[in-house]
């Protein structure tokens, strides 16, 4: 028995050991290339961390909990129009829209304004989906489809805030490699923490047999808003990202297309997998740009 406790022992001091030796080497990789790559190639590293976070978020519904979902476009505007709102220019916002004055006049520190980008994006997908959680298949598909269409028509018809289909413009550039890979970072390691806990035995238990799992006294509903809460904050964050990074969003940059692109991220990479999630952000981004020309 004493031997056994020893030995776990050392297993998680080495485990812990060989985490930071990573983390290290990985900061330091991180500070060389970005005093080293070009603008083009700095902006497809930047591109590449916001897709792994935005596959990773994708794939705790998608993969893991096996909700499949298609709205997570309508959760990524929800997060760029919330930040952009707290930060942009107080002339453009005065000029352009018709807001309130406390949002007027409202210059959010940066990681306050993502962290409230992810809540909104939160609060809109389980509004929205809570209800859905008892349909099934592609019942439920169809009512994830439902925050793309309803989020994309409230940013293109409440033009007072959202300035209608022409959208947004002048968001700072805010976003950098040590924000989004330190996010990045960090939701990897709450989804491996996790995977490791009840809530991941859970999930997954939810996931390959959702009648055996309920039958064993697991509450599917609860866990599976869980689950759609998390994949929902990290959405809204990675819309946040993006848009202090392209700057200009308007309810376009938010479609279908994105959607089905970070779809493609998880499946090519593999389901359930955060190194599956890493790889398929690494190639379609790779893939997206080779083309982008043609």
């Amino acid at each position: 028995m004493k031997l056994t406790e020893n030995h776990s022992d050392n297993f998680f001091k080495n485990r812990k050991k060989y985490t930071l030796v990573i983390l290290f080497i990985f900061f330091i990789l991180l500070f060389i290339l970005s005093n080293s790559l070009s603008g083009y190639y700095y902006r497809i590293l930047l591109l590449f961390g916001i897709n792994v976070i935005l596959t990773l978020s994708l794939n705790i519904t998608n993969g893991y909990a096996n909700i499949f979902s298609l709205g997570h476009g309508g959760l990524m505007l929800a997060g760029g129009y919330t930040t952009a709102l707290l930060t942009l220019p107080v002339e453009f916002k005065a000029n352009t829209l018709s807001l309130p004055l406390w949002l007027e006049q409202a210059q959010v520190p940066f990681i306050f304004s993502i962290i409230l980008a992810g809540i909104v994006a939160m609060i809109v997908g389980l509004t929205i989906l809570l209800p859905a959680f008892r349909l099934k298949g592609h019942y439920f598909i169809l009512a994830s489809l439902g925050i793309n269409i309803i989020m994309i028509n409230i940013a293109e018809n409440v033009r007072p805030i959202t300035n209608g289909a022409t959208g947004l413009r002048g968001a700072p550039p805010y976003t950098n490699i040590w924000w989004i890979f330190g996010i990045a970072i960090f939701l990897i390691y709450l989804i491996w923490t996790l995977l490791t806990a009840r809530f991941g035995r859970a999930i997954k238990a939810i996931g390959k047999d959702q009648g055996l799992a309920e039958a064993m006294g697991v509450n599917s509903a609860k866990y599976k808003a869980y689950a759609f809460m998390i994949s929902s904050f990290f959405t809204g964050v990675g819309g946040a990202l993006w848009t202090h990074l392209i700057l200009t969003i308007s309810p376009s940059s938010f479609d279908l297309l994105v959607v089905f692109q970070i779809i493609m991220m998880l499946v090519i990479g593999g389901v359930s997998s955060i190194s599956g999630s890493i790889l398929g952000a690494a190639i379609i981004t790779a893939i997206l740009e080779i083309l982008q020309p043609l």
